[in-house]
């Protein structure tokens, strides 16, 4: 078999000496003496709504008021009041900064590059910020974001000039758990692998398979493996689909993954999750794959996507990324062949995809589900293709690797997909490993 491994190490915050004396023998354990651990947590998506304008309008709310406790609880926003309190009393922040806490509704470029920026609240008033182009946020702001802005109005109240602008944001000082008091096993990711597609790349496949029933250490130490979205091709996902399937039949697509996956060896664990391709609805966040297709699974744990599921102590966030298709065209620093710099932002905002009705479709659940309420441990994405590990204040980002190859339409854009790579994170020492099956590194 033709495989090669880097280590990539630990980016993230340094620990305490004696944290963990020796972090390389937490790769020589062999997950099968450590039992699984594992929390599905709770469902996503399973709730009868029926996209009234009161159902969208109750799914901001709660995005507002889920974020804001956030800002006033984790970042220490203190705002000076309401926004129509604010607007009421202007003349008392022509010198004395206010600070605003509130929804975008609106941004408009200048022609110096700063940003015109009405914001909105639940007092249903409004007020319009500047922000300059030397502002660092200027270039990362999107509809729907809540943010808090200090600033000063203008002498006849016109405009509110903006000094500071704060996202929800995770704490700098923030660690993801870990450490020796964590079991010595790891998780593995990967994600898009299209079964059913003319593209899927078996022989990738069965060579990760080879290496996963070895005796590498890396292998041996895997306890549970993560397919973060698109575990199929689907049918009629776009014009001319049917082209460019092997597989026409999505549940015999579901049917041949569940076999490939009995393919893995007794001390792994498959956890998967729905993608933009998979058999259930687009609109995010998307619902368990339907019973008559998680039959068909021996012993593959399933989540929604987004997910939230404990491994062995860890919490870790899965997300399949169709929200980066909605950042990508509005951040100049987040493209497709570094996706992880839309995770960061995701982390930034406590939001996986923040605007409404753009390329990414949003469900208007009972409560906004895309809501990061709780620091995740692990964060990984799959959608884009690409291949990346990254830290982002303490939390492990992973963009995880598929198993298709180019695409025509692909191949017309001239991207180049990363594949065949399987990436690895010890729990213990919080340490990276990605081995590739006959792919540059």
């Amino acid at each position: 078999m033709s495989s090669k491994r880097i280590d990539w190490g630990s980016h993230g915050p340094r620990r305490v000496a004696g944290d963990l004396p020796n972090p390389a023998d937490s790769w020589k354990a062999k997950a099968w003496d450590f039992p699984d651990a594992i929390d599905e947590g709770s469902p996503v998506g399973e709730t009868d709504q029926h996209g009234k304008i009161d159902d969208i309008v109750s799914l901001f709310y709660d995005r507002y008021h889920k974020l804001q406790e956030i800002m006033l609880r984790e970042a220490g926003v203190k705002p000076t009041g309401t926004i129509a309190e604010v607007n009421r009393n202007w003349t008392d922040f022509t010198k004395v900064p206010a600070t605003i806490l509130g929804i975008v509704a609106d941004i408009r470029r200048t022609k110096s590059g700063g940003r015109m920026v009405e914001l909105e609240d639940t007092t249903n008033d409004t007020i319009t910020v500047f922000l300059n182009s030397a502002d660092p946020h200027a270039g990362s702001l999107l509809l729907d974001d809540v943010i808090a802005v200090s600033g000063t109005f203008n002498k006849d109240g016109t405009m509110f000039w903006t000094n500071r602008v704060q996202f929800p944001d995770l704490l700098p000082t923030n660690m993801n758990k870990g450490g020796s008091e964590y079991d010595p096993v790891s998780v593995g990711f990967i994600s898009d692998v299209h079964i059913g597609s003319k593209y899927f790349m078996e022989d990738k496949w069965d060579k990760m398979m080879h290496f996963l029933n070895s005796d590498d250490e890396t292998a041996q130490n895997l306890k549970y493996l993560v397919i973060a979205g698109d575990a199929v091709d689907g049918i009629g996902v776009y014009p001319g689909h049917e082209n460019n399937l092997a597989i026409t039949d999505v549940y015999d697509q579901y049917e041949y993954l569940a076999r490939k996956l009995d393919e893995l060896p007794d001390h792994i664990t498959p956890i998967l999750s729905p993608g933009n391709h998979d058999a259930v609805r687009p609109a995010e966040p998307q619902p368990l794959l339907e019973p008559l297709i998680r039959q068909r699974f021996n012993s593959t744990i399933h989540t929604g996507n987004p997910g939230r599921i404990n491994l062995s102590g860890i919490d870790v966030l899965t997300y399949h990324g169709k929200g980066i298709d909605d950042m990508v065209p509005r951040m100049a620093h987040v493209t497709y062949e570094k996706p992880a710099e839309a995770m960061k932002e995701m982390l930034r905002k406590r939001h996986l995809a923040p605007m409404w009705g753009e390329r990414n479709a949003l469900s208007p659940e009972e409560e906004d589900q895309m809501v990061i309420t709780d620091i995740p441990d692990l964060m990984v994405t799959g959608h884009t293709h690409a291949h990346q590990m990254e830290w982002y204040r303490g939390v492990p980002l992973v963009v995880s690797s598929t198993f298709q190859d180019e695409t025509d339409f692909m191949k017309m854009l001239g991207y180049k997909a990363k594949k065949g790579f399987l990436s690895c994170y010890n729990i213990q020492n919080r340490q990276m490993r990605v081995v590739g099956f006959d792919e540059p590194l």
